[in-house]
């Protein structure tokens, strides 16, 4: 059984497409920093202090997406 997607003009289909694009982008950011952080680049508390900006960005990003596709508060 094919299952029925929203079509483009959907918000939810908007919204599932930026915030995926927002998870690559902070899977990416993360792993640049434990690559930095491997290589010797950043001490242990500059990569967690890196990560926890990162991750906190992110979610002000994902909350911006859901307002703006999905509205609400």
């Amino acid at each position: 059984m094919k299952r029925k997607l929203p079509n483009d003009d959907d918000p939810h289909t908007a919204y599932f497409e930026q915030v995926t694009a927002a998870d690559r982008r902070i899977d990416a950011e993360i792993a640049a920093i434990r690559r930095k952080e491997d290589a010797g680049e950043l001490t242990p508390k500059e990569a967690a202090d890196a990560r926890v900006e990162a991750l906190e960005a992110h979610l002000t990003e994902v909350r911006r997406l859901r307002l703006e596709h999905l509205g609400g508060s």
